[in-house]
């Protein structure tokens, strides 16, 4: 989740716009890139209300796994079990009481009821 009108107003906050507490979710399984033969071959797609908003494989983003991970690795310690957030094939504005839902083709979707609070 991305507050968007943070980083319109200046784009120095990105990480502030990702980080309120309710914007992570995880799941609904946890692989390890062994057990997928072609990582850059998964079908990522966002979903609002039951309705496929964006799909793309994750060789069209635009910065691949494997640069991320080494880019990351450069100012921090990774551990097994560390995540790190890669984005989305397509971003769309949500309000209470939609259904933000993630998809990667082959396992469970992850769905996110919208609660303004």
């Amino acid at each position: 989740m991305t507050a968007e009108d943070i980083p319109e107003k200046n784009p120095r906050f990105l990480t502030r716009s990702k980080n309120f507490d309710t914007f992570f979710s995880f799941g609904p399984e946890l692989i390890t890139p062994d057990e997928v033969a072609d990582v850059a071959a998964l079908k990522v797609a966002t979903w609002k209300n039951g309705k496929l908003h964006r799909e793309n494989t994750v060789a069209n983003m635009t910065f691949p796994p494997d640069y991320l991970v080494a880019f990351h690795s450069h100012v921090a310690t990774l551990y097994p079990g560390d995540i790190i957030s890669s984005g989305t094939p397509g971003a769309v504005v949500i309000e209470n009481g939609d259904s933000a839902e993630s998809r990667i083709g082959g396992f469970g979707s992850l769905v996110n009821p919208v609660r303004k609070v």
